[in-house]
């Protein structure tokens, strides 16, 4: 049901007796975003192929450059304006506005940090284009952070159809908008443009969707004032070592192959951001229930488990079957981002995909500072590897700064968790185990089934073997891992509650 407020704007309210429990809305939500998620992520690697088969590594390089400081700059001035909303149950007119007032003033001061950049940095590598580029680009985050706040009322009830719709609706626009200027123009605004444009509609439909009227105003900033400290620390050494690597590359390498550099990390992100940023907040969810349970120990080695057997094949798969995905997605002119996709690939599989768990954790503990600690020790790690291996050995320093970082990375991570939750490394380790064998068998699969590729395949041919060698990797994965659990005694673990959803779906 809804309510109206002194503003005279309508907002859902929950209910006395909702009508699901908590566990099922908590699905129910979880699945929607999830399933919005995914459908968001392919209209953005559609948008993705179409500008590659237009656009040249040089357009989407040039970009990339100029992307970099954007991103720093965004992840830097993040607020969890929504957060601080949520945590009052009957937030007032004066914190919406407060909030949005806070909004705008990040969003100009986005907009005058990048440009004043965009000078220096275009005599920095030595590329003049960026000084129009980067200040145009600087709209996107400002935009960004200006949607209504009056959302937040609808995620109070769990109720995220508007965040879906507002997401396809600005993808789907930017597909069409980038797409049409690639084809006519040939040039890089394409991109830029399609990316401003997003958030800009995302911004617009945001206030159809979740009316809210404003009046600047910051007289309950003390409300939003405990988003500093820690979590602008935290943010800031986030952007460091997710763009280190993007700072130093354009410096000693030409701007083709930044832009074959920037591929494959976006290919890389994709599954991370279309699987793993979904399942976050449920698993958050069930590791404070175990934690009050006592059973957080148990849960968590569960959770990591089931995980690293999702995402450790997947990147592995991709690592090893580089070249064809390549061929496939960006065609032979792209044929040098390979052995880069494949690099990030592997190093993905150990830094990434058994470490993405730590935040959720720490959180569900109220020790957030431990999550810090790592970003901290990555920071004091990675970046001054990176930096000094590209000095030195261009792009491949770089990648096996990815490769060291990530083995540094994941030991730091199991020292981390024993520290939280008193669990040993062996411990740890032994969850991991049965994944990491069943790997094996499919790694030599993978191995013998790359010379089913050729370089003159055409897209279907590619496409239908990659369809059939990846089924038979997934197949000979999950029987070894089923065939190793077995083995074991059947443990209660994350092949028991596999198979027990199974039964029930196959009871139904």
């Amino acid at each position: 049901m809804t309510q109206v407020d002194a503003g005279g704007d309508a907002f859902p309210v929950a209910e006395s007796k909702p009508s699901y429990p908590l566990s099922e809305r908590t699905i129910r939500a979880g699945l929607l975003t999830t399933g919005g998620r995914l459908f968001t992520k392919c209209l953005d690697f559609v948008t993705l192929l179409i500008l590659a088969r237009f656009l040249g590594p040089e357009e989407f390089g040039l970009v990339a450059m100029a992307m970099t400081a954007v991103l720093i700059v965004e992840t830097v001035s993040e607020m969890p304006l929504a957060a601080a909303l949520l945590n009052h149950q009957r937030p007032t007119d004066s914190m919406y506005d407060t909030a949005l007032s806070i909004a705008l003033l990040r969003a100009f001061t986005i907009i005058a940090l990048l440009c004043v950049l965009a000078w220096p940095l275009s005599l920095l590598y030595h590329e003049p284009r960026l000084l129009a580029l980067q200040s145009a680009l600087s709209l996107a985050p400002a935009m960004r952070g200006l949607l209504s706040q009056k959302l937040t009322e609808y995620n109070r009830v769990m109720d995220f159809r508007r965040d879906v719709a507002l997401d396809i609706i600005a993808k789907a626009g930017a597909l069409v908008i980038a797409a049409t200027l690639a084809l006519a123009t040939g040039s890089y605004w394409a991109i830029a443009i399609g990316k401003i444009s997003s958030t800009a509609l995302a911004m617009i439909v945001s206030y159809f969707l979740a009316p809210q009227r404003f009046r600047f105003t910051l007289c309950e900033w003390h409300v939003f004032s405990d988003m500093l400290g820690w979590n602008a620390a935290q943010q800031f050494l986030s952007a460091a070592n997710w763009q280190a690597d993007k700072v130093v590359l354009p410096r000693y390498v030409d701007i083709g192959i930044f832009g074959e550099f920037t591929w494959a990390d976006n290919l890389i992100a994709v599954p991370a951001q279309a699987i793993i940023q979904p399942i976050i907040t449920p698993l958050f969810s069930a590791f404070v229930t175990a934690r009050q349970a006592g059973a957080l120990g148990k849960t968590y080695l569960k959770a990591s488990a089931g995980v690293f057997s999702i995402m450790a094949p997947l990147f592995l798969a991709m690592g090893m079957l580089a070249v064809p995905i390549i061929h496939l997605i960006l065609g032979p002119a792209w044929r040098d981002t390979a052995p880069i996709l494949a690099w990030l690939a592997f190093a993905a599989a150990v830094g990434y995909a058994p470490t993405v768990l730590l935040p959720a954790l720490a959180m569900s503990l109220n020790r957030t500072r431990v999550a810090f600690e790592k970003l901290a020790i990555e920071f004091c790690v990675k970046v001054p590897l990176i930096v000094g291996l590209t000095m030195t050995m261009t792009l491949q320093g770089l990648l096996i700064g990815h490769a060291i970082a990530a083995v540094i990375g994941f030991l730091v991570y199991l020292v981390l968790v024993g520290k939280l939750i008193r669990l040993g490394i062996l411990t740890q380790l032994s969850s991991l185990l049965r994944p990491t064998l069943a790997m094996m068998p499919m790694a030599l699969f993978l191995f013998m089934a790359r010379s089913l590729f050729g370089p003159d395949d055409s897209a279907l041919e590619t496409f239908c073997n990659l369809a059939f060698v990846s089924a038979v990797a997934t197949a000979i994965f999950t029987g070894t891992t089923l065939i190793l659990w077995k083995l074991a005694g059947s443990p209660d673990s994350c092949e028991s509650v596999l198979l027990r959803m199974m039964k029930k779906v196959l009871a139904r």
